[in-house]
């Protein structure tokens, strides 16, 4: 184990310094759970146990210090277990969108360099689809039947438990790498941010801070592993407390209350495009009965403040906003119970600095809108790099300052106020999607000539993809559902148009023949071809 040497993270002293020791001492809380995910119980004994099993296999397959392994698959056990198998070796975990297809599962797939692979049995034929593109040949490990992977070269997961349970006598330090969270980019491909075993402990403290979290509390995380929001909420913030975390295999709001009841949840996490789906629910004599004290969320700027209020009102759960993204780690900037403004997310209470520029990072004065800039107060508590894109590293850095891409604005007080996102991101379901990315799937078809992607307004807040085609002119009749037959075959399915209009020319600058995307925006969805109504 890592010897903490009274380490202070703002004045705190964490009895661990690294994800490994800290389930190494959690196990202490023995066969009290740990999870309940989608019904499957793992106690803080078994959590220990079973993930020494995995590091002890990991290290006889030869993986070592800084590999990494990667997975695809939904919230489950076993992924903690994994995890935290990594962990306790100082191997590097990978957890890949489930929702990936084949070229962008292929993608991210290649840009781990993961060494060992597990999968799904149900999520295979994306894995399958995407053979031929990957330039990697990693271990393939499967949880179901290892027929459902082609190749007849993969082996069942359990091959990894069952082995040795002693911990591994391997040093890990809190600034060793711990994960890699893959992120939409605004104006290239998505980002696998490196983030550090601190990163995810300093993480866990600001969660205790905002929901005053203690032993006796039971989250309910709706998220997945491969968002930091999951592996926060659901995962490292539970551990980290000795709660009861619970987590499904999706969100569903016609399950969401049933949970909540059945495991007596008392602290949640929704985003804004759920708090709306619960409140399109039927009014109930029921809706307050709980035991939830605290919502921790993303409403500002997903939906509109009188759903996020509304929220509050009927089913009487206070809900604080919170702001960060993966580069910086979970809740950055939050408000607290005894300190809440309205319309804001908060400010940093010591973690971090804030700073609002101009286009040319020129700082603005209070109650200017610009592009929202961060930087950690506390050593190694974001992330280490871009995997593979020191260039985009570099660019996010400029000035000293993690530029977010946000746009926001500060009050004299400095609590942040989000307001947008820049014209390159688009916020669907919860996802950030790069329009780079859907529109290099787009552009791929062949009777495409050009396109831009927008988001447009979505019917439960937050957005719907809009896309402006530009065909070749010797295809004049494409029928738009074959285009997104097409484009549904390669990218996951949040990524997929909802609505097609088709356009002989693109509004372009005059300077640098840019689509001005701004101008598409404010069209909205107008008159066009919607998938939903066809």
């Amino acid at each position: 184990m890592t010897d903490t040497n009274n380490q202070k993270i703002l004045g705190y002293e964490p009895e661990a310094l690294t994800i490994g020791d800290l389930v190494h001492i959690r196990a202490a809380n023995g066969d009290k759970p740990l999870y309940i995910i989608r019904d499957a119980v793992l106690t803080y004994k078994d959590a220990e146990r079973r993930s020494n099993e995995v590091a002890n296999s990991l290290i006889k397959l030869g993986i070592k210090k800084g590999d990494v392994v990667a997975t695809f698959m939904y919230n489950c056990v076993s992924q903690a277990l994994i995890w935290f198998g990594c962990a306790k070796i100082g191997a590097i975990y990978a957890p890949l969108n489930v929702s990936l297809e084949r070229d962008d599962l292929a993608y991210s797939l290649n840009d781990t360099d993961a060494t060992i692979f597990v999968l799904e049995e149900e999520l295979a034929p994306a894995f399958n689809a995407c053979q031929d593109k990957l330039n990697i040949s990693p271990l393939v490990y499967v949880c179901g039947s290892v027929s459902s992977v082609s190749g007849n070269t993969a082996l069942p997961l359990d091959q990894l438990f069952g082995g040795n349970v002693e911990f591994p006598d391997i040093e890990v330090n809190p600034n060793d790498p711990a994960t890699i969270t893959y992120t939409g980019g605004s104006t290239s491909m998505p980002k696998g941010v490196l983030s550090t075993h601190l990163s995810h402990i300093a993480a866990a403290i600001r969660y205790g801070e905002v929901s005053e979290a203690s032993a006796s509390d039971i989250g309910y995380a709706n998220s997945h592993f491969f968002h930091i929001g999951g592996q926060q909420f659901g995962v490292i913030g539970p551990l980290f407390f000795g709660m009861t975390g619970i987590m499904e295999k999706w969100f569903s709001v016609s399950r969401y209350l049933d949970v909540v009841r059945r495991y007596n949840v008392t602290i949640i996490d929704p985003v804004g495009t759920m708090l709306a789906a619960l409140m399109s629910l039927p009014d109930s004599l029921e809706d307050k009965s709980h035991n939830v004290r605290v919502g921790i969320g993303i409403a500002s700027g997903q939906v509109r403040r009188e759903v996020r209020d509304g929220f509050e009102t009927r089913f009487g759960i206070p809900l604080l906003e919170v702001y960060s993204m993966t580069e910086m780690g979970v809740l950055l900037c939050s408000q607290r119970m005894s300190d809440r403004r309205q319309g804001s997310c908060g400010h940093t209470y010591g973690w971090g600095e804030i700073c609002i520029v101009d286009q040319n990072d020129n700082p603005v004065p209070a109650g200017t809108t610009g592009q929202i800039l961060l930087r950690p107060n506390v050593n190694n508590t974001s992330m280490i790099r871009y995997v593979n894109k020191d260039e985009e590293t570099i660019a996010a850095w400029k000035n000293f300052w993690y530029h977010t891409g946000d746009i926001g604005k500060l009050d004299q007080d400095g609590f942040v106020y989000y307001v947008g996102r820049e014209a390159h991101w688009i916020r669907r379901g919860g996802e950030n999607i790069s329009a780079f990315e859907v529109e290099k799937v787009i552009t791929s078809h062949p009777n495409v000539a050009d396109c831009a992607v927008v988001g447009v307004p979505a019917d439960l807040g937050e957005e719907d993809i809009k896309a402006y085609v530009q065909l070749n002119e010797s295809e004049a009749n494409v029928d738009p559902s074959d285009l997104i037959k097409y484009w549904q075959d390669r990218v996951a399915f949040f990524k997929v148009p909802r609505y097609i209009e088709f356009v002989d020319h693109f509004p372009r600058s005059a300077t640098k023949n840019e689509i001005l995307r701004h101008q598409l925006r404010e069209q909205g969805v107008g008159n066009c071809w919607d998938k939903k109504v066809v």
